[in-house]
């Protein structure tokens, strides 16, 4: 359900760990929802260093858009943490929004009757 990518770098077991903790919460209440993420990371500098770790994630849902975050940091783990948080953050909008709008359709055909 979830595959971790690294490109440019060595994915150690350490950030893939980190990567998957993060996103935890997110699979724990909307996996139901979720088909497949996809985390891409990768270091554009390498030991030069820079606003150059980026990690981009793809959540692919059931019946609903996809969500695509991406976020670009010095450090790995920050870049990590906050697409996870966006991420996750999004998929929640986005279950929002189709339930809100349902209960308008619902509530529309109960006056037009």
């Amino acid at each position: 359900m979830i595959d971790v990518q690294a490109r440019n770098f060595t994915l150690t077991e350490a950030i893939e760990t980190h990567t998957l903790e993060k996103l935890e919460h997110m699979t724990n209440n909307f996996g139901d929802r979720i088909l497949k993420i996809t985390v891409h990371m990768s270091d554009d500098n390498g030991p030069k260093g820079g606003i150059d770790k980026h990690c981009h994630i793809h959540v692919d849902m059931k019946k609903l858009p996809t969500v695509v975050i991406e976020d670009s940091e010095d450090n790995l783990y920050t870049a990590i943490d906050n697409a996870c948080h966006r991420a996750e953050r999004a998929v929640r909008k986005t279950i929002e929004k189709v339930q809100t709008k349902a209960r308008h359709v619902d509530k529309s055909a109960i006056n037009g009757m």
